[in-house]
Formats: C-alpha cells, sequence, structure tokens
C-alpha cells in the first residue's frame, strides 16, 4: 500500500461506460461542521490514468482528481467539507474516465473525518475607560477575525481594533484558523460615567466682599487661577477676587477620569473712599452745611436737627454737639464706606448781624 508494511490497497479495472462509482459509504454526520475529506491514489497503468471525482449526495465537490503518469507512486487528495443543516452525507468515489486501455488504479486509505478543532483564541483583558476615551483591543492565535458588534470599532475583521464605546460593552471575536476550525472568545470594556462637575453659577460681588464656591463629586480639585482664593484645591474655596476673575476647576473622580468646569465672579467696579465735612463748631441756634462726596445712596445718622438724611448737603441746626456719621451705597448696592463730622454747639457766641438779615435755620 502507500505506506510502509505489508498492508493493502483496493485494486481497480476502470469502467468503459464512464462516471462509474468505484467506492460509496453513507455516514451519520453533524450539521453545521467541517469535515475532512481524504484519500491516495495510484496508476496500476501508467496508460490512461484514471480520473477520480468525489461526490457527496451525488454532487461532485473539488473538481476531479488525475492519477499519476507513472506506476509505483501516489498521490495524496484532501480537501475540507462543510456540513451545512446535512445530517447525513452519502460519499462515493466516482471514475470518470472510461478508457478500455490503461485506466488501472489503486485505492488506499480512504477517509471521512470530522474535523477536531485545536484552535484557542484569547481576546485580552478589555479594560476600564473614562467616557470619550478609547481602548485598543487585542486578540491572537488564528489567521482572520471578526468582532462584534461592529458599530463602535475602528475595524471589525481585524485582530487589535480600537473601542470608543460611550457605555459598557461585551465584545465577541470569531477567529477561523486552519481546516476551517471556528473559535469564540469575549472581552468587556468597562465605561466609567461622566463626572457631574458644576463650578456654580456666574456671581457678581462688591469691591473688598468675597464669596465661598461650591462643587461636589471628586475626589481631587484644582481652581485656577489660585489668585483670591483661600485654597485652591478644595472643593469649595472662599473667592475674594480684587477684579474680575473666571476661574477655572479641574477635578478627578475615584476612578481617574477628569472633568472640568469653570465660572467667573465680576466684581463691581469701585470707587473713591467716602469723605465728609471737615468738623466745626457753630454758636447755639444757628446752622452750618454738612457735605458728603457724592458716589449713590445717602445716609446720614443720626437724623436729628438735619433738614434732610439723605441728601449731599444737609443743614444741621443742632443744640447740643452732635456727631453725623453718613454712609454712602453705590447704584449696584455695594457700601462704599462712611465717615463722621461733628458739629460743636458754642453757647456762649453771638452773631451780630446787619438789620433785616436772618440766621437761616
Amino acid at each position: 500500500d502507500h505506506t510502509t508494511g505489508n498492508g493493502n490497497f483496493l485494486i481497480v479495472n476502470g469502467s468503459t461506460s464512464g462516471n462509474a462509482k468505484v467506492w460509496c459509504q453513507t455516514i451519520s454526520i453533524d450539521p453545521n461542521s467541517y469535515y475532512e475529506i481524504s484519500y491516495w491514489l495510484s496508476s496500476m497503468v501508467a496508460q490512461s490514468p484514471a480520473q477520480i471525482q468525489y461526490e457527496v449526495n451525488t454532487f461532485p465537490f473539488f473538481g476531479a482528481l488525475n492519477g499519476p503518469s507513472s506506476t509505483n507512486n501516489w498521490i495524496p487528495f484532501n480537501q475540507i467539507w462543510t456540513s451545512g443543516i446535512t445530517t447525513s452525507a452519502t460519499v462515493c468515489l466516482v471514475n470518470m474516465n472510461s478508457a478500455a486501455n490503461g485506466n488501472d488504479f489503486g485505492l488506499d486509505d480512504i477517509s471521512f473525518k470530522k474535523c477536531e478543532c485545536a484552535l484557542t483564541i484569547d481576546a485580552g483583558t478589555g479594560g476600564s475607560i473614562c467616557k470619550g476615551d478609547s481602548v485598543q483591543l487585542n486578540s491572537s492565535g488564528a489567521s482572520s477575525y471578526y468582532w462584534t458588534p461592529t458599530n463602535t470599532l475602528s475595524c471589525f475583521v481585524c485582530d487589535s481594533p480600537v473601542s470608543t464605546t460611550q457605555t459598557t460593552t461585551t465584545y465577541t471575536v470569531t477567529a477561523n484558523g486552519p481546516g476551517g476550525c471556528v473559535a469564540t472568545d469575549t472581552v468587556t470594556v468597562v465605561v466609567f460615567p461622566t463626572l457631574d462637575l458644576h463650578a456654580g453659577p456666574d456671581t457678581t460681588i462688591c469691591p473688598g466682599n468675597s464669596v465661598q464656591l461650591t462643587s461636589s463629586g471628586a475626589l481631587f480639585y484644582q481652581w485656577t487661577p489660585n489668585t483670591g482664593l483661600s485654597d485652591a484645591f478644595i472643593s469649595n474655596p472662599v473667592a475674594s477676587p480684587s477684579v474680575s476673575t473666571t476661574y477655572h476647576l479641574s477635578a478627578t473622580d475615584v476612578h481617574g477620569c477628569p472633568q472640568s468646569d469653570s465660572l467667573r465672579i465680576t466684581v463691581y467696579p469701585s470707587f473713591p473712599p467716602v469723605v465728609a465735612s471737615n468738623d466745626t463748631t457753630i454758636c447755639s441756634g444757628h446752622s452750618v452745611v454738612l457735605y458728603v462726596n457724592d458716589h449713590g445712596t445717602i445716609k446720614w445718622t443720626p437724623s436729628d436737627f438735619l433738614s434732610c438724611d439723605d441728601c449731599i448737603q444737609p443743614f444741621a441746626a443742632p443744640d447740643t454737639t452732635v456727631t453725623y456719621v453718613v454712609s454712602v451705597t453705590d447704584t449696584n448696592g455695594c457700601s462704599l464706606g462712611s465717615d463722621s463730622v461733628t458739629v460743636a454747639v458754642d453757647t456762649t457766641c453771638e452773631i451780630i448781624l446787619p438789620p433785616g438779615m436772618m440766621i437761616p435755620t
């Protein structure tokens, strides 16, 4: 036979009728499986070699194998056949040659066996990513690959696609190997949710005032610039900027995922300090005009003996010494400060006026 030793093989005198079935067998098979078909062919006479066609359920597959043009020479036939939905197969070797002269051949080691797939693949470990990031997947051990789902992959008929999924996704890779072997593996990419970070609303403050910033949900914080902040590395620093400033907040959550936000603190314009009249002394029964530089809303206290308590130049006619305090608020409601003036009353002095002139009150 075609192997070493003293084995036997089948010697065939080819039929002159053509398309003669030389050997057939019906076999139960598994659907959707791969089968390896093989046999060995030799020519007993060099003249007009046989032409052997392989049939499965009367259908010819793979084309005919021509016998060798010399004797004492074995040639192999080996192919992979897919069963599909078939559960039974009648396999036949058919000689297509009808020549009367020559056409004598030998057959040995006819085999029809299911492929035992030894293919294994590894889809890797996947990983965890922040939403908006990407991760490269890797697979090895096969000659071709197909990944699903496909919509978040840079390629799906490749070994190392890049995933840009925005939600946690399990990918399946199907790989093909020699002999029709198929293997699958899965890998999961975990996507951490987006940190809901808020630096707070924009706000406006008066000069010299402060506001507490608030944020939460992160593990680490950093505010920039740090000018005017009580602490640039906490979630809720106190901000006391001297000029309008936009603060940027960068934060990292427990998964190491970064987020950012910003807010603007507008500082109202400042005005010159409040300046009131100099201290003065008047005679009893007389009055004096007080004064304050005008920046907005004015309030004199106490209002006793004043012609008005919300004007720039009130008349003051106290009967005893009084210290008046004037406070000014600008149009934005910001306090511009205060100043004071003391009006002393001298009960010993006397003012002589020309005839007909009266002292204003």
